[in-house]
């Protein structure tokens, strides 16, 4: 069981700003073009906001090849940056920065206050290695003034080991509910082509019941009511939600139930929604008796493959070309979609997820602990 070290109350800490140039070397990273770019296992980071900063994996090496070190994004994703303790090539979309003191923890701490200056930035107004030496980001200081390296280190660290903590109770406890079988493998099952509606398709497939418009929702912000239920739009992040609302709405707007996928026209999103929900604009919705979280999880990806062909101009995924469009699904031995097999897939697939995520964090306490005590010995 990991230990917190010290407690997560920064009042009372002394803070002063420090040039960036300060704590860390700033190296310009180079750039490994579509043309010369080959796939491999090495992270190759760019100005992504996403994957920690990770655009690609490849198989090509250069001088920016290293390891323990921040990336600020000057393109892109302006100023956001993230820490790297694998061997990674740095484009040069992005600085790399080397700090000045070697440690596990700290960095972290590092790329979070850099980041909080990133609104500044923009893609006019680049970090270049100029701008970027003179930022100033506010750290712990001590008595005599300097950067406090160890309480950023004690700090993060006890921040992560409860994260942890956190996430391995919570693994073990999903872990219990999962119920693990042994069925095909997926390459031996039988596949058939179906329309996803229509008389002959999978699916029923309706339009919202709710399709509010955001000027006209009850968000609840000038009373006390309970926000519990999502509101779905058609963004392609968190599962579809924009926001929580109240249940109470407008009588004309209908909540629709849960238990089914839902499908943004335009943006061809989809997403499993298990609760209740409202949603905006352009919603389409797909029911079927069998439908669940884990069988929805083996069909969205399918569904999205099979969506690429639509585009927001004069391509849309209309309702009529939704129900003529087809995909492909594992079968019951009578012809029909096997929803069984697909949710049990799922589960089995997640259920060594889980324990390849127990193992993995396990091996990066003992890896850490060896860098740990590595440190305090150089």
């Amino acid at each position: 069981m990991l230990t917190p070290k010290m407690s997560l109350n920064l009042e009372g800490v002394t803070w002063h700003a420090f040039f960036i140039e300060d704590i860390a070397k700033i190296i310009s990273g180079r750039d490994i073009y579509d043309a010369e770019r080959f796939d491999g296992k090495i992270p190759y980071i760019s100005s992504t906001a996403k994957n920690n900063g990770v655009g690609h994996f490849v198989g090509n090496h250069n001088s920016t090849l290293e390891s323990n070190c921040l990336s600020v994004n000057r393109n892109g994703s302006v100023g956001y940056s993230f820490f790297h303790p694998y061997k990674g090539l740095y484009s040069n979309d992005c600085r790399k920065l080397r700090p000045v003191v070697s440690s596990v923890y700290t960095p972290f701490f590092l790329s979070n206050q850099i980041s909080l200056q990133r609104h500044k930035y923009s893609y006019g107004y680049k970090m270049g290695t100029g701008r970027l030496e003179r930022q100033k980001i506010m750290l712990p200081a001590n008595h005599r003034d300097e950067p406090d390296w160890q309480l950023m280190e004690s700090y993060t660290q006890t921040l992560m080991d409860r994260k942890k903590v956190k996430y391995l109770n919570f693994c073990r406890k999903e872990l219990a509910n999962l119920r693990l079988q042994n069925i095909a493998k997926i390459e031996d099952k039988e596949w058939q082509e179906f329309f996803i509606g229509g008389k002959e398709g999978v699916f029923t497939i309706s339009s919202t019941s709710s399709g509010i418009d955001k000027n006209k929702l009850n968000t609840g912000d000038d009373n006390e009511i309970e926000k519990t239920t999502p509101y779905i739009t058609r963004t392609n992040e968190q599962n579809g939600i924009n926001l929580f609302i109240p249940q109470s709405q407008q009588e004309k707007f209908k909540r629709n139930a849960g238990g089914v996928i839902t499908i943004g026209l335009d943006t061809q999103t989809i997403f499993y929604q298990p609760y209740g929900f409202f949603t905006g604009q352009n919603i389409q919705i797909l029911h079927h008796k069998s439908l669940n979280k884990w069988n929805s999880l083996f069909l969205i990806p399918l569904l999205k493959i099979q969506m690429e062909k639509f585009n927001w101009g004069g391509n849309g995924a209309t309702l009529g070309r939704l129900r003529r469009t087809k995909v492909m699904l594992p079968t019951k031995e009578n012809g029909s979609p096997d929803f069984e097999y697909m949710g049990q897939y799922m589960m089995n697939l997640e259920h060594r997820k889980r324990n390849q995520y127990i193992y993995h964090i396990q091996r990066s306490n003992e890896y850490t602990l060896k860098l740990t005590i590595q440190n305090k010995l150089s």
